[in-house]
């Protein structure tokens, strides 16, 4: 089976420490993100994404490292890319 990388666009959290500035309401959004890394696993809640991967000697996927779970409320948008 051929590895898929995914591009996926989220908001993020964000946290700001101090005072709320009413005059620049713009720092208080959520952050856009973009996440890029092998496919691994897609559910009701989240989607996986792993931006390592090792494999054995036959060339077959093995393990993942650094793996990020992206709420899908927070996605905006996922492109499997190709190339």
């Amino acid at each position: 089976m051929k590895d898929k990388i995914v591009c996926i666009e989220w908001e993020d959290a964000a946290s700001n420490s101090g005072y709320y500035d009413k005059k620049s309401p713009e720092r208080f959004k959520p952050v856009k993100t973009r996440t890029v890394g092998h496919f691994i696993k897609k559910t009701k809640v989240a989607i996986i994404v792993s931006q390592e991967r090792f494999y054995d000697d036959k060339g077959k996927p093995d393990d993942d490292r650094h793996i990020v779970t992206i709420p899908r409320k927070m996605i905006k948008s996922i492109k499997y890319l190709t190339g």
